[in-house]
């Protein structure tokens, strides 16, 4: 039986994800992101069998600008079958139910980032595209500990590797007259005046007011961010938000650094003193690496920096509902970073 979720659902759905992507995820998270989301709403449909819960496919909305106006995404999150139940067209039934609520709920656009199995069947099943591969960039900032981890044996002569670090470090002086930086935990209503003189950077891309930064970052439940803001005099005009985390490579571990989400009035100078004091609170970390797509300034601004384009390991797929959204939907309308993910 194919169905809408109901209350009580929600710990067999986590066993149906950990049996499938072999990842615990608590009930707080779930909440956080199914319930307590800034549209306070999520379509969820699972699929039932001898009152077992055997696949599960979610939408968590979210507030967009689409071109002139605002429209309500749908992120589809969580599409997933238990091997025991496969084979018998859940994943079919599941998708297609998704579609039809998600146009009773109101919602305008659909889109993911799915593994290659679940891209292949949204398509089949939904009629949504694929409409590009996001670029990943990275910024190697410590030479010697990559090359210490894939060789221990130049560990003895680790200092003399690290001189091959201080041309790497990043030279691009910040502006301290002009530019205050502030680590942010809480973001308050300078942060909507930033989204509305900022959202002209794209004509498609998540709404990044207040109330979702808040909710996407200092709320999180699992992942600890840091929100670094720069403002001008009192005026805020850019911000952006990072995390550290080990990663095993070679022999050892290193620092990642990720840049999460960025985004700035539309001034050159103003992205490049964002990213360099963005660097310097990444400047313990062995490897940073972020998206940008390739028309974006920000990617140019990560290109001046010394971020080389590495790959492109995650499709976009999009999926308009209201026929009225006509616009073209290709990727070079898109502003896109790790923030529009929820893997990151």
């Amino acid at each position: 039986m194919i169905r809408s979720y109901k209350k009580g659902d929600e710990q067999q759905i986590n066993a149906l994800f950990q049996e499938v992507f072999r990842k615990q995820r608590s009930l707080m998270h779930w909440e956080w992101k199914f319930k307590e989301n800034p549209l306070k709403s999520s379509v969820i449909t699972v699929a039932e069998e001898n009152n077992e819960i055997a696949g599960h496919v979610a939408l968590v909305p979210a507030k967009a600008k689409w071109y002139d106006r605002e429209v309500t995404f749908g992120a589809r999150n969580d599409t997933m079958v238990s091997p025991r139940h496969q084979g018998k067209g859940l994943y079919k039934k599941l998708n297609l139910e998704m579609l039809s609520t998600a146009q009773e709920e109101g919602m305008d656009y659909l889109y993911g980032y799915p593994a290659e199995k679940a891209k292949e069947l949204f398509v089949r099943y939904t009629g949504a595209k694929e409409i590009a591969s996001i670029p990943r960039l990275i910024r190697i900032n410590r030479l010697s500990s990559l090359v210490v981890n894939k060789l221990p044996v130049l560990k003895a002569v680790k200092p003399l590797v690290k001189i091959a670090d201080l041309f790497l470090q990043n030279k691009t002086r910040i502006d301290s007259q002009k530019y205050i930086f502030k680590t942010i935990s809480e973001c308050g209503r300078e942060f909507d005046a930033l989204w509305e003189s900022s959202k002209g950077l794209a004509p498609i891309l998540l709404k990044r007011d207040a109330q979702f930064l808040n909710w996407r970052f200092h709320r999180h439940p699992d992942r600890d961010y840091q929100m670094v803001a720069m403002y001008e005099k009192d005026t805020l005009c850019g911000y952006s938000v990072i995390s550290m985390e080990e990663k095993t490579f070679g022999g050892g571990t290193v620092r990642n650094g990720t840049i999460v989400d960025m985004l700035a009035i539309e001034n050159e100078e103003v992205w490049e003193q964002l990213l360099a004091g963005t660097l310097k609170e990444l400047e313990d970390a062995d490897v940073i690496q972020t998206w940008a797509l390739t028309h974006s300034a920000y990617f140019q601004t990560l290109r001046k920096f010394r971020f080389a384009h590495k790959d492109n390991p995650m499709p976009l797929v999009g999926k308009p509902v209201d026929p009225l959204l006509t616009e073209d939907d290709g990727i070079e309308n898109w502003y896109i970073t790790p923030a529009d993910v929820d893997s990151f």
